[in-house]
């Protein structure tokens, strides 16, 4: 029997992080390290830690999302917000998460206002 590792879901969870975030990790990382190979043909300490960094601006849109996600003012949106994110990612349009809403939920929101939100225009004045 072989044995597979999954080092993406290994490593999102030793660094709290999505897998969406460690692929962003890694090939930010891979272009960090090309470009310093391009510019000299040993790698230094100094440049192996300068990778590092990378890790603590990933945090950094981690905590800015966040906060991003609890500044929603309709009271509706900021209830339902992670119902809507699962629906629209698996590939439900604004109509008919609105309307999954309305059959599940027994809330009236209005599809404009769901097409906002996903698009991060959510407090925009209409």
């Amino acid at each position: 029997m072989k044995l597979t590792i999954n080092y993406k879901t290994r490593a999102s969870k030793v660094l709290n992080f999505s897998i969406e975030e460690v692929e962003e990790y890694a090939k930010r990382v891979k272009g960090h390290l090309n470009k310093c190979m391009w510019e000299s043909d040993t790698l230094t300490v100094n440049q192996i830690i300068q990778s590092i960094f990378i890790i603590k601006d990933i945090q950094d849109k981690q905590i800015q999302r966040e906060a991003k996600e609890l500044q929603v003012k309709n009271p509706i949106l900021r209830r339902y917000q992670h119902d809507i994110k699962l629906m629209s990612h698996n590939g439900l349009g604004s109509n008919r998460i609105a309307k999954e809403l309305r059959i599940k939920h027994s809330v009236n929101i209005s599809a404009s206002t769901v097409y906002r939100y996903l698009k991060g225009e959510e407090n925009a004045v209409t």
